[in-house]
């Protein structure tokens, strides 16, 4: 396995963009637009996504509450998928087992869990996992995953106007 000073920094710096853009692409399949997103200076190699804020907070007995907890741990489960979009691609020899980009999501989803209670939180993940997965795979949504994650790469920021005419073009 490399370390992570051997693998390219355009490489990282690409994989870093294909996880926010996992997370940009099924927001915004689920209707949770972002303000912004960016690769953290100075290489790019740590990002964050914006989402608009809730206008109203999650209650545990609500059974729509309860959809809207499980989209959020999909939504943050789409970073890793996304990234591994990426890694996957075009034969890429590095493998990312050495980068921890997914601890961050999953410190994020522990309030969605604690609403949920899953019997089997393995399952739930893995449920919602595979939810991101599907989106992210649609041919239409493969190419504004791309074209996010390249605009991403090469400007470092990407605001919403943006994701909504990237991913117009491509699902138009």
């Amino acid at each position: 396995m490399p370390f992570l000073d051997d693998i390219p920094p355009d490489i990282r710096r690409a994989a870093c963009a294909f996880h926010e853009a996992g997370h940009i692409v099924v927001g915004w399949e689920h209707r949770r637009y972002i303000t912004h997103a960016w690769l953290r200076p100075p290489y790019g190699f740590s990002g964050e996504t914006c989402f608009e804020p809730y206008t109203r907070g999650f209650q545990p007995g609500s059974p729509v509450d309860r959809q809207r907890a499980e989209v959020e741990i999909a939504i943050l489960s789409a970073g890793y998928c996304g990234e591994m979009i990426y890694w996957n691609a075009e034969g890429l020899r590095w493998y990312p087992g050495a980068i921890a980009s997914h601890e961050d999501d999953l410190r994020q989803m522990e309030p969605y869990l604690g609403l949920l209670r899953p019997i089997d939180e393995a399952a739930l993940r893995a449920r919602c996992a595979t939810a991101a997965t599907a989106i992210l795979y649609r041919p239409s949504m493969l190419a504004a995953h791309a074209a996010i994650a390249r605009r991403l790469s090469d400007r470092r920021r990407i605001d919403r106007d943006e994701v909504d005419e990237i991913i117009g073009r491509a699902t138009g």
